[in-house]
Parts: structure tokens; C-alpha cells; sequence
């Protein structure tokens, strides 16, 4: 395999395999790594080889002629690669056994989003799982989860977990929504961009109606709190509307607190990031065409904004098409009647977003750790051994980092950071937007030193 390529791109998502059609039908060498052992991300994991493609609904199974439209265009696609370092002009990884280092003209980022972790107390215990894992395994596995199951947080993916449910016979305990009651208030300011894309919000509706008539469902759910009752069951204890503590029982519980960008990979490539208000996260800072505040660095789909698998795909289009513009496969012209489609399907996404973005809004007040909840599932530190040394004087999550030990597992902070910045800024009064994220640091991924020293180097770096 060839070293040096015209374009690396990180991901095989709707965005990944996007970009890498556009560049690779042009006549660029591209080279698409995938942590995963199929391409589809986790939007359409496992499109190509799933049993049930057309069960889970039009969505999922949309992602078959995009499969299809990858496999033929033309790049190179490397399976099972766990990229662990970034330069504007490199990409260090590691398949089974063997770390390469490969150069490239221009790097595109599509590594996606992840669920909110958010720590509560039991949120480590066998059955206690994210609802986009739940998903995963249902894609990848046709695995569902044992019921009765609760369904709690607040979340697209708690309407689609709930059909599901329903569609596939799996008994559910209860849905608890743990949103406020004034986040549709606030949502509703918003329809007019909703209605940008009737289709999709319909289709939004339409689930939403059948959670609500179809499955019990509790709302404005605090302090939730899950205990091993025997040894297959859990006792999921909360405070409902109007401060009535009650509790359930279930086989599994299903967390979701919404979607944020995974950004570890872009604080390793040192590029600028945004703070998103509504949403509580921050993403990377990217132009209409991808690029980063590092030259030769692009994104593309959820990692710079979560908006779902149709933007997604077009941002990899608008990505691809400028990459072939920048070296000299298209000129503007052409470059900008092609992207035209596409930048239209942004724009219609991004006027939708706002209303999305009120309608899921966390609760600030659930995104703080109770006492007795682990934050750092690595370290296995609790909220309460964290506050000591906030208390003490801590003022970012690096320096808490030095002093506790939180993000220095094989995660490096990525289900704790959120938690950790909260937690600072809620202590010592501090703006969220102010603090820094933890600092990522290579190799992102366990990576053994024999590894290392045997990776052989392209020629043009020796």
C-alpha cells in the first residue's frame, strides 16, 4: 500500500463516505480509516451486513445506496484502524499489531458524535447502558435488551429506542423524560425552521406520539438514583412532577441525555473550538467548506456540529468538492454548481437545529454529579473525592486532571470531561465557556511500545 495519498480521511460515516466518493471520483488518492470493521458509522452501523435493514425503519436502511455508491467510487478503505495521532500532513495508526504513519496533501476529520455521558449514581452497574450502545448492538448484533427496560433521560434517541422497544416486543417499565417542561416553550419560538424540513419533523412527531400513547411515561424526573436489587434485577429510584419519590424495577436501564461532537481527535489536532449554549458541549470551528483554524485539517458531519445523518452527508459532499477544487481537479465554477444541492441541505438542517436544540436541552442541574456517583469510570473517582480537591483550589480540568488523577485512563477524559468542567464551573463559579477542555495528548489509544518502535516511517519523513 501506497504511503503518501492526495486526501486521509478519518471516519466512514455518512460524512466520511461522502467526502471520499467526491475526492476519490475525481482522479485523488484517498485513503478512508475506520476504527470500525465495517463502513456506516454508527448512524448506519452495519448497513451492508445487518439482518434487519429494513426493520429499523427508512433512516437506517437509506444508508444502503450510499453503501453501495462508496464501495464502487473508487478509495481505499482500511478497516479496524484506531488512529491515535494527527498533524495537518500526517496520520499516525494502528491495525492489529502494526502502527503506520501516512502523509497525505489534506486530512478530513468525520469522526462523528457521541452520547452525553452523564454520572449518576448506579450508571456503572451490569444493565445500565447508553441507548445509542443499545442501538449498536440491535444494527450490529440484532441484540435487544432484556426486559423490562426503562427508558430515561432526554433525547432523540430516547423516542427511537422507545418505538423500537415496541416495534420488537421488548417489555418497557416506563419512559422518564428528565427535560424541563419549558424546553417545548422555548422549542416552539423555533417552528418556523422546524417546518424547513416538514418531512423530518413529522417523522420526529410521529415517534414522539407513539412513545407518549404507547408507553408509560413519567415527566420533569430528578434525582434518579439506580441500585442492584437481586442479582438480574435494578431498582431505578427518582423524584417525579411534583416531588413524588418513586422507584421501578427493570432488567436494563437505557441512559441518553443527548449527542454530543467526540472531540478528542480535534484537541489533538490542535484546532480551534466553538461553545455550544444550548447544547453544553463545545465542537470544532469549521468554514462551509470544512476547514479548521489548522491548515490542511478539515471536518466534516457531527464532529463540528451535531445535526443528524442529512447534514452529515452533505457537509462530506461540500468537504470532498472544495478538497478537489483546492488541488486543481475542479475549478470554482464547477465546484460551486455541484455544491449548490448541498449547501441548500445545510441551510434547511441548520434552521431546523434551534428548535431541536431548545426541545432536548439538558438540565443543567442533572449534569451535576450527586456525591456518590463515579465520574471517572477509569480511575473510578467519585463526585465527592473530586469536590475535595475542586474545594481546595482547582480551577480547570487539567489542573484537576494533575491533582486527582480524572481523565488520565485509556479514555483520556472522554466520559468524564463534560462532567469535570461542570463540575469546576458550578463550584468556583465559573463560565463553562471559559474553561479549557482537557488536553489530548497521543497516542489516543492504548498503543504498545514494541508497536511503536517496529512502525515503519514514510520516505519522505526519514
Amino acid at each position: 500500500m501506497r504511503s503518501t495519498w492526495d486526501v486521509i480521511i478519518v471516519g466512514a460515516g455518512p460524512a466520511g463516505m461522502c467526502a471520499a466518493i467526491e475526492t476519490a471520483r475525481q482522479g485523488l488518492h484517498t485513503l478512508v480509516l475506520e476504527r470500525q470493521a465495517e463502513p456506516g458509522g454508527q448512524i448506519f452501523k452495519s448497513i451492508g451486513s445487518s439482518a434487519l435493514a429494513r426493520s429499523l425503519g427508512a433512516d437506517y436502511s437509506s444508508g444502503l445506496p450510499l453503501l453501495e455508491e462508496f464501495k464502487s467510487c473508487g478509495a481505499t478503505f482500511l478497516p479496524s484502524a484506531n488512529v491515535w495521532d494527527i498533524a495537518p500532513d500526517r496520520v499516525y495508526f494502528s491495525i492489529p499489531g502494526q502502527s503506520r504513519c501516512m502523509t497525505a496533501r489534506q486530512v478530513v476529520l468525520a469522526t462523528g458524535a457521541m452520547e452525553r455521558p452523564v454520572p449518576l449514581p448506579g450508571w456503572t452497574l451490569p444493565g445500565v447502558m447508553g441507548s445509542g450502545a443499545s442501538d449498536i448492538l440491535l444494527k450490529s448484533a440484532s441484540l435487544l435488551p432484556q426486559g423490562p427496560v426503562v427508558l430515561c433521560g432526554n433525547g432523540p434517541l430516547i423516542f427511537q429506542a422507545a418505538v423500537h422497544m415496541h416495534h420488537f416486543k421488548v417489555p418497557v417499565a416506563a419512559v422518564l423524560f428528565t427535560g424541563r417542561l419549558s424546553n417545548m416553550l422555548r422549542a416552539m419560538k423555533h417552528m418556523k425552521g422546524a417546518l424547513s424540513r416538514p418531512g423530518y419533523f413529522l417523522h420526529g412527531v410521529s415517534m414522539a406520539a407513539q412513545t407518549f400513547f404507547k408507553q408509560k411515561c413519567v415527566f420533569a424526573v430528578r434525582d434518579l438514583k439506580i441500585e442492584q436489587a437481586e442479582p438480574e434485577n435494578l431498582r431505578i429510584n427518582f423524584t417525579a412532577l411534583g416531588g413524588r419519590k418513586k422507584s421501578l424495577s427493570a432488567s436494563t436501564v437505557l441512559l441518553h441525555e443527548g449527542v454530543i461532537s467526540e472531540s478528542r481527535i480535534t484537541r489533538l489536532a490542535r484546532c480551534r473550538h466553538t461553545w455550544d449554549e444550548r447544547q453544553r458541549y463545545w465542537h470544532v470551528s469549521a468554514d462551509e467548506w470544512g476547514q479548521t483554524s489548522v491548515p490542511g485539517i478539515r471536518t466534516a458531519g457531527d464532529v463540528a456540529c451535531v445535526r443528524g445523518a442529512v447534514a452529515a452527508q452533505s457537509e462530506g459532499r461540500l468537504v470532498g468538492l472544495d478538497i478537489c477544487h483546492e488541488l486543481g481537479r475542479l475549478d470554482m465554477t464547477n465546484r460551486n454548481r455541484r455544491a449548490e444541492i448541498h449547501m441548500r441541505s445545510v441551510r434547511q438542517c441548520r434552521e431546523l437545529q434551534p428548535f431541536l436544540d431548545e426541545y432536548f436541552a439538558p438540565t443543567p442541574s442533572l449534569l451535576q454529579p450527586t456525591d456518590d456517583a463515579v465520574v471517572c469510570r477509569c480511575e473510578e473517582l467519585t463526585a465527592q473525592e473530586l469536590q475535595q480537591t475542586i474545594k481546595q483550589g482547582c480551577f480547570s480540568p487539567d489542573g484537576l486532571k494533575a491533582q486527582a488523577r480524572p481523565g488520565m485512563g485509556t479514555c483520556q477524559g472522554r466520559m468524564c470531561g463534560q462532567a469535570v468542567a461542570e463540575m469546576i464551573a458550578h463550584t468556583q463559579g465559573l463560565p463553562l465557556d471559559q474553561l479549557p477542555q482537557y488536553t489530548a495528548q497521543p497516542p489516543l489509544f492504548p498503543l504498545s511500545l514494541g508497536e511503536l518502535a517496529d512502525m515503519p516511517m514514510p520516505p519522505d519523513l526519514n
